[in-house]
């Protein structure tokens, strides 16, 4: 699942549609879209009156604004409304440019998957701007999730109102981290790292990473982290992330940019799925366990 690096880069590569009016709509699965401020059940059986309502919600419409929350793209529309969007496992957002002739992107992060032209059979909503933008969304899984909601009612998603902390806030520090981790004292570290209750947008790939940096095990106790743990997995944390957005994330399982490029972040690993490599500080061979039933790497050398 894309984390807070992919959804941030992502983000701002939509920055360039801040002004543009949507003309269009064009819904292919409506069990992705929804109306209102509700959690969308993972059944989501919705009918075409439902479908309606979301695209009045957005044609003639002018993006105000695009931005993150966590794992949540936010685009504020004029008049009062704003999409939020939930990339889950597998959704893609690209852009076709104004005058770019055609779009082929991988739906598969393999070099033997083969570039599709947008849009293609997995391409479930798109929207066209009135100088001929367009927006694809490809979700091969379906399982991610596209709301109009008023901002009148922003305040009542439940997921945005649940979400801890930023991590990349100005006001983050070590002890906003300390004081948001010690909800769960007898949580393992990794787990509390990546309970968006807790801490917003952090995952597998960028808890593994920031527990290497502070040299803390996945397994051990919030409540048994010291002073010095704490400043260096928040050093940790903030460098992690900070590296990530500027290579543009890890492009694992399906996640892409938008405009179809990878992020290149998966060549600085030092262990996330690098089990029985050396380990770039010490040489001994990464493990890998299971940890509230994610896989979880790390070198048991350095990490204690």
């Amino acid at each position: 699942m894309p984390e807070l690096p992919e959804v941030e880069t992502v983000a701002r590569g939509l920055q360039g549609l801040v002004g543009k009016r949507i003309t269009r709509v064009e819904v292919r699965r409506p069990k992705l879209v929804s109306v209102g401020p509700k959690t969308l059940s993972p059944k989501r059986q919705h009918s075409q009156l439902h479908t309606r309502a979301f695209q009045k919600a957005l044609v003639d419409r002018r993006i105000a604004k695009v931005a993150r929350r966590a794992k949540l793209i936010q685009f504020q529309l004029s008049g009062g409304w704003w999409i939020l969007v939930h990339l889950k496992m597998a959704g893609q957002i690209v852009v076709q440019q104004k005058g770019q002739r055609r779009l082929l992107v991988r739906l598969l992060n393999s070099p033997h998957a083969q570039l599709e032209k947008m849009p293609s059979k997995h391409t479930h909503i798109i929207i066209r701007f009135t100088d001929g933008t367009l927006l694809y969304y490809n979700d091969l899984r379906l399982f991610g999730t596209w709301r109009a909601v008023r901002s009148a009612d922003l305040s009542r998603v439940a997921d945005l109102a649940a979400y801890g902390p930023e991590p990349l806030a100005r006001n983050f520090s070590a002890k906003v981290l300390q004081a948001a981790l010690r909800r769960r004292p007898n949580m393992p570290i990794k787990q509390a790292l990546t309970d968006q209750t807790l801490l917003a947008g952090v995952g597998n790939i960028y808890a593994d990473e920031t527990l290497f940096a502070a040299r803390l095990k996945p397994t051990r106790k919030v409540k048994s982290l010291k002073l010095a743990d704490w400043s260096r997995l928040f050093t940790g944390l903030q460098k992690v992330l900070r590296h990530a957005i500027k290579t543009h994330g890890s492009s694992v399982g399906e996640f892409i940019r938008v405009d179809g490029s990878v992020g290149t972040y998966g060549r600085y690993h030092k262990v996330y799925d690098r089990k029985g490599k050396s380990c770039p500080r010490c040489g001994t061979p990464i493990r890998r366990m299971v940890l509230g039933g994610r896989g979880t790497h790390y070198c048991p050398r350095c990490q204690r």
